[in-house]
């Protein structure tokens, strides 16, 4: 019964995006997946042996307008780091909801094949309890920017982008974010 409900959302939600796209001109809606390479980086001389480590996101976005445009986002983010302390190795996993808003201009925009750039601010919201040294808790909410170049293959898309956290993470620990991703998409719509 439940599989129904969720079904049935599901083809109300798309019916509903095309009646929507119909009277944007310029509005696209689409998937992603892909890899990233984070990094927390810290000026706290404690830190030693700190390390980067992969992991993905998958996504949904929507890109409004023609040259210039609009791109919203929300994606699941997973991340981890490592890095010792006081004799003791730290292997923080960060499980994280991401709302990247921002705006691009398409350098090349064909029909067949563009070539963008975008930025703005990123917003991401931990959904679990990163492993830290006791008293050094990470922060829930984080606050940070992404610049983003990518290409579009007709449905296809491919993004590469840089995030960089403006709050510190850890601010015991004087941590911020670092991540690189690269990511696969298609437009729905």
């Amino acid at each position: 019964m439940k599989t129904i409900k969720y079904l049935l959302i599901i083809t109300v939600s798309i019916f509903s995006m095309n009646s929507v796209k119909a009277q944007v001109p310029g509005l696209n809606f689409g998937i992603k997946a892909g890899a990233n390479f984070a990094n927390l980086h810290s000026d706290f001389k404690g830190l030693s042996n700190e390390k980067g480590k992969m992991g993905f996101n998958i996504g949904a976005f929507a890109r409004i307008g023609k040259t210039l445009y609009f791109q919203p986002e929300i994606n699941y983010t997973s991340f981890k780091s490592e890095y010792s302390y006081g004799g003791s190795t730290y292997k923080p996993n960060f499980k994280q909801m991401n709302i990247p808003l921002m705006v691009g201009y398409k350098i090349i925009n064909t029909e067949a094949f563009n070539l963008h750039v975008s930025a703005g601010p990123d917003f991401s919201y931990t959904l679990n309890k990163p492993n830290s040294p006791t008293s050094f808790d990470y922060k829930k909410f984080n606050i940070g920017g992404v610049i983003n170049a990518g290409v579009d293959l007709g449905s296809l898309t491919i993004d590469a982008r840089y995030t960089r956290g403006f709050t510190k993470i850890n601010k015991g620990l004087q941590e911020k974010t670092g991540i690189y991703n690269l990511s696969v998409g298609f437009k729905i719509f």
